[in-house]
C-alpha cells in the first residue's frame, strides 16, 4: 500500500527539529565558551549543508514515488503522464543506467523541467508559489557559495546580501546564516530558511 506524501513532509519535519537542537546546542556550546567563533561558524555552515541534503531527498522521495505509484499525493488531481513498467526500473529512468544521484537543484533548471515531462500540468511541483520558487533559488546560491569557493557563487552570495546591514564575519556564507536579521523574533536566517523549506514542503506534499 502506497504511503501518502503527507507522510514524506512528516520526515522531512522532523528532521528539520533535529538539525535545529543541534544548532541549540552549538549555541549553547557557544555561551559557555566550549566552542570558538570559528566552530560554531563551521557549525552552521555543515548544519545548512544537511538542511539542503534533506531537502534534495524530499524531491526525489515525492517524484520517484509519486511516479512508481508508491506515494500517493493527498490531492487527487496531481497524476502522472506516464506509467514505467515494472516499477523497479521508474530509478533508473530518471537517474540514467551510469548515474548514483540526480540533480534536483537548481528548482526551474532540474526539478521542473523533469515534472513537465513526467506529470500532468508538472504538478504537484509547479504548485509552488514564484515568490518560493525565487527563494529557492538563492538559498541554493547559498548553499553553493559555502559548498563552493568559486568567483562565481561567491559573487552570487554577494549579490544576495547587497543592501543588508551585517557584521564582518555575517558577509560570509557560513557567517551570514547565524544573522538575527530581527531581534524579535530572535530567530537566525538558518532558521528562517529551514521554515522557508518546510512551508515549499507544505506545498509539494499537500
Amino acid at each position: 500500500m502506497p504511503k501518502f506524501s503527507t507522510t514524506i513532509r512528516r520526515e522531512f519535519s522532523n528532521r528539520l527539529i533535529e538539525l535545529n537542537n543541534t544548532r541549540a546546542n552549538f549555541e549553547l556550546a557557544f555561551s559557555n565558551g566550549t566552542i570558538s567563533d570559528t566552530d560554531i561558524i563551521q557549525g552552521y555552515a555543515g548544519l545548512y549543508l544537511d538542511l539542503f541534503t534533506e531537502f534534495e531527498s524530499l524531491i526525489e522521495k515525492l517524484f520517484l514515488g509519486i511516479l512508481s505509484g508508491s506515494v500517493s499525493h493527498t490531492d487527487g488531481t496531481v497524476d502522472r503522464k506516464v506509467s514505467i513498467k515494472p516499477v523497479t526500473e521508474v530509478e533508473i529512468v530518471i537517474k540514467g543506467e551510469k548515474r548514483t544521484y540526480v540533480d534536483w537543484l537548481p528548482y526551474k533548471e532540474n526539478t521542473l523541467k523533469r515534472a513537465k515531462i513526467y506529470f500532468v500540468d508538472a504538478r504537484p511541483f509547479s504548485d509552488l508559489t514564484v515568490l518560493q520558487k525565487n527563494k529557492l533559488a538563492n538559498f541554493h546560491k547559498i548553499r553553493n557559495a559555502i559548498a563552493h569557493k568559486s568567483q562565481k557563487v561567491s559573487d552570487q552570495f554577494q549579490a544576495i546580501i547587497q543592501g543588508l546591514t551585517l557584521l564582518p564575519v555575517e558577509k560570509t556564507p557560513a557567517g551570514y546564516l547565524r544573522n538575527i536579521p530581527n531581534s524579535a523574533t530572535g530567530m537566525t536566517q538558518l532558521e528562517i530558511i529551514s521554515d522557508e523549506l518546510l512551508g515549499i514542503a507544505n506545498n509539494l506534499c499537500t
